[in-house]
């Protein structure tokens, strides 16, 4: 089967970073160097470079800029030409020998103005400090994944944006030689140090009228493609702009009918981002004019304090919390807008309005290839699938803890709630009790008495699942289906801790000292024969109160809590809120009138079973042990976008997880009717 043709390939940037890596003397009149752009092969971060990739890259370099440093920020579209330090000559490709890989060399010369650089240059050689600085070269190019060594190779280079000198290089390119004044031909290094790759956001604008310069003979199928690419750029400049004017919108201190007025400005234009500001300064600098003059009051225009930096991750964060109607600091944040979609918070993210992170692909032969390849931008910095995930995660996980905690949980009204350290079998020592003392004689020695003692165990339990946001949840931009899961999960996290509970009272289990928790007779005597009724409920308490400790004496407990189905819910109410015996004719006072808490329990599945239970403060009843002291879930998020099912199903794998057991400690406190 044929390769694909051009367009069906995914179109990615991609910047490629490499350091100093040769020390040597350099001539103080030289002002060029050669570099190292690019080295052939697989790098670290998975992208793979042919020979005729890097033959592509090399007349690409002829005049192409190198600016200091990276953009301020990932979509500014223009840089300052104070940023200009020198220009790209000379390049060539050196085919692989020896066992080396080919590569692409250059030679760079460093402009006058920028003798600064020139400095830094020459004092790291002499130095030895090849780490301090190096050079990224930003292209946009399409690839394809090889299912056999699940290399993304390069299969065609659109475009170079730039190659610019930075100070945290890693990988590819290197600095080779300073040259001299005069000299030609400098030979090439004879060792590189391959790091891994950086793919980060476009600094410059992609020209298109360069690209159709080159292919104004080509033939037709060459054109249309062409044109295909030219149409995808152009959306692409324009969703990068709209994308800069959302978040610049988001940062701002704008109130919402403003932030309108300047998006209705720039709706459908690919508006530099200097624009942007002028227009974002304008509407704030006449607000806070209004209210200076007390015509407007509170726009929410304030001057920032110090000591208030909101980073830009923060921010962003911020609106993901908006979105699952979470509450945020409006002193600290400002008016933003929560995210009015699921792909309107994944494009910001990534600045991937398609959602090619995640493209639909079909086989052909070893090679994975995506069926609609729009542009798309990657970066392994803040920009990417998993910093969406990371946030989106995030926002959930606060959503199920806040409908999780607001889930009612009466049951840690009569439980023991303790922190434990680790899934090992816990055991609670329950000892014994001293009978009364005995009298002592004039010059007798006093008796010696023994203290026995049981104990009740259990084994704590890890319980969760896995759940899946996928791609076609985002390009259907469903986000009302995002916003139900974690509610969906508090619920199901709740339920099941629930009747973990519960189940100790239903299914009368085997406690700490071999009998059955609930008895009609000894050991425990706590089984009652009647259905729910005041006389029934007292014969509970007297039972109640002649419980005795391990020396036969009783200890008088009294319940404080009625446990009941559903099913005996109104009847409960009756029993315990009537000032008169319900039913009696002569109007008897009612003496279980709040003398205990009723308390509805839905899973409780027997219909006719009432229990009594008395305050776990006074008696121990059911221990409920979290592990670490984590008593409400956790959602986790898959860490590596690249593998599981982000990588197999196209999907976003997030994990609920709660641990916790427990058991009866002592049934003394527990009573139950029928």
């Amino acid at each position: 089967m044929n390769t694909p043709a051009l367009a069906t390939a995914p179109t990615i940037l991609l910047t490629l970073q490499g350091q100093i890596s040769e020390a040597q003397q350099p001539d103080q009149s030289g002002h060029e160097v050669t570099v190292i752009v690019i080295q052939g092969g697989t790098s670290k971060n998975g992208y793979s470079y042919s020979e005729a990739t890097l033959q592509a890259i090399m007349p690409l370099l002829e005049g192409a800029h190198a600016y200091a440093d990276h953009a301020a920020s990932p979509d500014q579209l223009t840089r300052s030409v104070r940023d200009v330090v020198g220009f790209y000559h000379k390049a060539h490709y050196i085919a692989p020998i020896a066992g080396q890989a080919g590569r692409v060399e250059a030679t760079l010369h460093i402009l006058e103005a920028a003798s600064w650089l020139w400095s830094i240059i020459r004092e790291a050689i002499q130095l030895g400090r090849a780490n301090l600085i190096g050079l990224s070269i930003d292209i946009i190019a399409q690839w394809q994944l090889n299912e056999t060594t699940k290399a993304r190779e390069v299969t065609h280079v659109i475009t170079l944006n730039s190659c610019d000198i930075v100070t945290r290089p890693s990988a590819g390119g290197t600095f080779q030689r300073i040259l001299h004044a005069h000299q030609q031909g400098a030979s090439a290094m004879d060792h590189l140090n391959a790091q891994e790759e950086h793919l980060l956001l476009p600094a410059t604008p992609v020209s298109t009228e360069s690209t159709l310069s080159t292919t104004s003979n080509a033939p037709a199928p060459i054109l249309t493609q062409q044109e295909q690419i030219n149409t995808l750029l152009h959306d692409l400049q324009l969703e990068r702009a709209q994308l800069t004017l959302e978040r610049r919108l988001l940062e701002s201190t704008l109130p919402e009918v403003a932030q309108s007025d300047v998006r209705r400005r720039f709706a459908g234009r690919i508006v530099e981002s200097n624009e942007i500001e002028a227009e974002i300064t304008a509407q704030s600098t006449l607000l806070a004019a209004l209210s200076t003059q007390g015509l407007v009051r509170g726009n929410t225009y304030e001057k920032p304090t110090l000591g208030q930096v909101v980073t830009e991750s923060e921010k962003v964060q911020a609106a993901f919390d908006r979105m699952f109607d979470l509450e945020i600091d409006s002193s600290r944040f400002g008016p933003i807008r929560g995210f009015s979609s699921i792909r309107e918070a994944y494009a910001r993210v990534t600045g991937d309005a398609s959602v090619s992170s995640f493209s639909d692909r079909s086989v052909v032969g070893s090679i994975r290839v995506s069926e609609h390849a729009p542009i798309g931008r990657i970066s392994e910095a803040d920009t990417t699938t998993a910093s969406f995930s990371y946030l989106l995660g995030t926002s959930m996980n606060k959503r199920l803890l806040k409908d999780y905690q607001a889930w009612p949980a009466e049951w840690q009204k009569f439980c023991s709630i303790v922190p434990i350290r680790d899934f090992k079998q816990q055991s609670r020592v329950r000892l014994g009790a001293f009978s009364s003392l005995a009298i002592v004689a004039e010059d007798t020695a006093y008796s010696t008495i023994t203290l026995t003692d049981s104990a009740a165990t259990y084994v704590p339990q890890k319980r969760g699942n896995l759940v899946t946001v996928s791609r076609e949840t985002i390009v259907n931009d469903d986000l009302q289906a995002i916003k139900q899961i974690p509610t969906k999960l508090a619920v199901a996290a709740a339920y099941t801790l629930a009747e973990f509970v519960y189940g100790f009272l239903s299914t009368n289990p085997v406690i700490y000292d071999g009998s059955t928790l609930f008895t009609t007779a000894a050991p425990h005597t706590n089984l009652g024969a009647a259905a729910l009724a005041t006389s029934a409920m007292q014969s509970g308490v007297t039972a109640m109160r002649e419980q005795t400790n391990y020396a036969g004496k009783r200890i008088g407990l009294r319940p404080r809590f009625l446990i009941v189905p559903p099913e005996l819910e109104w009847q409960a109410m009756v029993a315990t809120k009537s000032a008169g015996v319900p039913g009696s004719n002569n109007n008897d006072i009612n003496p279980m009138l709040g003398y205990v808490m009723p308390i509805v329990a839905p899973q409780l599945s027997n219909t006719t079973q009432w229990f009594l239970i008395a305050d776990p403060r006074e008696v121990d009843t059911i221990e409920i042990g979290f592990v670490g002291g984590q008593i409400n879930p956790a959602l986790f998020i898959q860490d590596q976008p690249l593998f599981g099912l982000n990588f197999t199903q196209d999907a976003i794998s997030y994990k609920i997880r709660h641990e916790y057991g427990g058991t009866v400690v002592d049934y003394r406190g527990l009573y139950r009717g029928i």
